[in-house]
């Protein structure tokens, strides 16, 4: 549910196969065309539904199941694992307006109900740190609803630098298990690694560049270009006040990584959907005069080049690429539910 183009749902796949178990996608829900189109070219065999989930899953928690649910569970048939990315724009800390106060923070809510309807064996739910803030209490409230339901309920936010991906991204896992009472921080603690730095991830396309646009940089403004120079010309990593636009430049402010530089030896932060704007973050590449092209974001995002992106336009693969969850969060988790 949520499906976007399937970075959890490449994490579980990878941990079955470690596992030597096949993995099957039955159902892929997803509002972004684009996004399931890449889903269905990397899993042939998922049935992708364009539908928002309230019509997918019609009913309200602990009421008899509506006749398009149980349709749903004839179709989806017996489920080792129900996964799901809520829209997180709700909980963002990015978000100053409506953060921990959005209506879209109760789609969270559904997933309970998603699993009253399919009764899988455990369930995997992925959003923001910022949830846990959510003023409804929507984690609290999933929890307690999951338990009812007869599932073990743990939550953890994952720091994924510390599994090994070359990216600081913050993600908190809510997971569900009728039979395995897990302990997530534990989890975190066994599979944790050095970090991995930028280069590790994306030096070898350096020079590898195509006009392809998985494969190239976005065309930044003139205005954009001459901050770009600057950066290299000077030798720096933060852009200088000074060279910033007059809405940075005329007053404080704390965006001090937005126009700035990455760095060959660190993880990068938080890839977004605006790798492709040197003013949407700190997305400037580290040794060449660009941003990040999408091959490079799609590997800080720990997606592998066997991972297929065909025929998906620049705005479309920024957007799908920015929204993911590196896999390896979903299969530390998946390695320990489906032993």
């Amino acid at each position: 549910m949520f499906s976007g183009c399937g970075g959890l749902s490449l994490g579980i796949t990878e941990a079955a196969r470690a596992l030597g178990r096949p993995a099957e996608h039955v159902i892929a829900v997803d509002l972004f065309p684009e996004a399931l189109q890449v889903f269905a070219l990397n899993f042939p065999e998922v049935r992708p539904v364009g539908e928002r989930i309230e019509h997918v899953v019609d009913g309200s928690y602990d009421d008899a199941l509506t006749s398009q649910e149980r349709k749903l569970r004839r179709e989806a048939g017996d489920i080792d694992i129900l996964v799901a990315g809520p829209p997180c724009q709700g909980h963002s800390d990015l978000n100053n307006h409506t953060r921990r106060n959005d209506p879209r923070n109760s789609l969270y809510f559904h997933m309970v109900r998603c699993a009253e309807v399919l009764r899988p064996r455990h369930v995997i739910i992925e959003n923001v740190p910022g949830v846990i803030h959510d003023r409804s209490g929507v984690v609290e409230r999933t929890t307690a609803a999951l338990a009812d339901l007869g599932y073990f309920v743990d939550g953890h936010v994952f720091q994924a630098a510390t599994l090994g991906v070359p990216q600081r991204r913050r993600r908190h896992l809510l997971v569900a298990s009728k039979e395995h009472r897990l302990s997530l921080a534990s989890v975190a603690g066994s599979y944790s690694a050095d970090p991995r730095s930028m280069e590790w991830a994306c030096g070898d396309l350096v020079g590898q560049e195509k006009t392809v646009c998985f494969d190239s940089a976005s065309t930044p403004s003139e205005r954009n270009q001459e901050r770009i120079d600057y950066l290299f010309d000077h030798d720096l990593y933060e852009l200088p006040d000074a060279q910033r636009p007059d809405c940075h430049r005329l007053k404080e402010h704390s965006y001090k990584s937005v126009y700035g530089r990455l760095r060959w030896t660190d993880p990068v932060p938080t890839i977004t959907s605006g790798f492709g704007s040197m003013g949407q973050g700190r997305f400037v590449h580290a040794g060449q005069r660009r941003t990040l092209t999408p091959h490079e974001a799609a590997r800080l995002q720990f997606f592998p080049d066997f991972f297929r992106f065909d025929g998906v336009a620049r705005g479309a693969l920024q957007t799908m690429i920015g929204n993911a969850v590196p896999s390896k969060l979903s299969y530390v988790v998946a390695l320990e539910l489906l032993r």
